[in-house]
């Protein structure tokens, strides 16, 4: 085990060493006006922005939630009669869950 921890420290000690050194060496890029734009890293853009569209955020919310549910059932298939109430009361609170999260995803601003 001390092995261990002392191989892990000396790996660490040497991934740091080569990051700091690499970041004295490397060549810097000149920056220029645009370069330090906070936006696109440099790019010109016009000057009106379409707004972002959260659709998609809204179906990788529900797909987590909905995945969370399978997970849950697929590890919960053979389990003995006497914890069945317990996985039974688990399970009507995922649904509250997923209730409230497809009512909150379904709203419109």
């Amino acid at each position: 085990m001390e092995e261990l921890i002392i191989a892990l420290t000396v790996t660490f000690l040497v991934i740091l060493l080569i990051y700091l050194l690499g970041g004295r060496l490397s060549v810097k890029a000149p920056k220029s006006r645009m370069k330090l734009e906070p936006y696109a890293c440099g790019e010109s853009l016009p000057p009106a922005r379409s707004p972002i569209r959260l659709l998609f955020f809204n179906f990788a919310a529900l797909f987590l939630v909905f995945d969370v549910i399978a997970l849950f059932l697929a590890f919960t298939i053979n389990i003995p009669p006497a914890y069945k109430p317990g996985v039974i009361s688990l399970l009507m609170l995922y649904m509250l869950v997923l209730g409230i999260a497809i009512q909150l995803l379904g709203r419109r601003r």
